[in-house]
């Protein structure tokens, strides 16, 4: 259902899940390794548990963030009452969002209201439809993309974002005339 394989970008549209159903219909267990052909972002608001990536086991609890980038190999397991949102922020190749595994311990209630914010406001969307739905999710996603690499570079790290979301070159004064017709 959630790790489709299937090679039609129209069955993998960006979503979200409770990740007390994920856990429970996708059979979580840490010996059981799965991929996503989409981004992923696991925010945990209470709880604990563990998940193995690239054979490294990590804890996590309330207000953890794990982002997973597409086609990444792991296995999570929640003990207990583990609650939070798993988000499939969909299959578009130009999201900016980092390439690399990412585990942050969100420790600030300025962080974890953001993130908090982020995640409600794309759940909310998922939820809602409508016009403009899938570039609404589209940005929302891009958003949480830019938070986490914020993040990455407050722990030093380079978040090795796509190449079509560089910035312009404004450093350069040009006239009217220059633009051309």
């Amino acid at each position: 259902m959630f790790d489709s394989q299937s090679p039609d970008q129209s069955q993998r549209p960006p979503k979200a899940v409770p990740v007390s159903h994920l856990a429970r219909e996708a059979k979580w267990a840490i010996d059981t390794p799965r991929s996503y052909l989409v981004p992923v972002l696991l925010w945990f608001t209470s709880g604990q548990g563990r998940f193995n990536i690239d054979g490294e086991m990590h804890g996590y609890t309330a207000h953890n963030a794990i982002f997973l980038p597409a086609n990444t190999a792991h296995a999570c397991e929640a003990c207990g009452r583990t609650q939070g949102t798993a988000l499939f922020l969909g299959p578009r190749a130009d999201l900016p969002v980092p390439a690399q595994t990412l585990h942050l311990r969100l420790t600030s209630l300025m962080q974890q209201t953001e993130m908090n914010d982020l995640v409600e406001g794309f759940r909310r969307d998922c939820a809602a439809g409508g016009p403009f739905a899938t570039e609404t999710l589209y940005h929302r996603a891009a958003l949480i993309g830019l938070c986490l690499s914020r993040q990455m570079l407050r722990l030093g790290l380079n978040p090795a974002l796509p190449k079509s979301t560089a910035q312009p070159d404004f450093g350069t004064l040009r006239r009217s005339a220059d633009h051309g017709s």
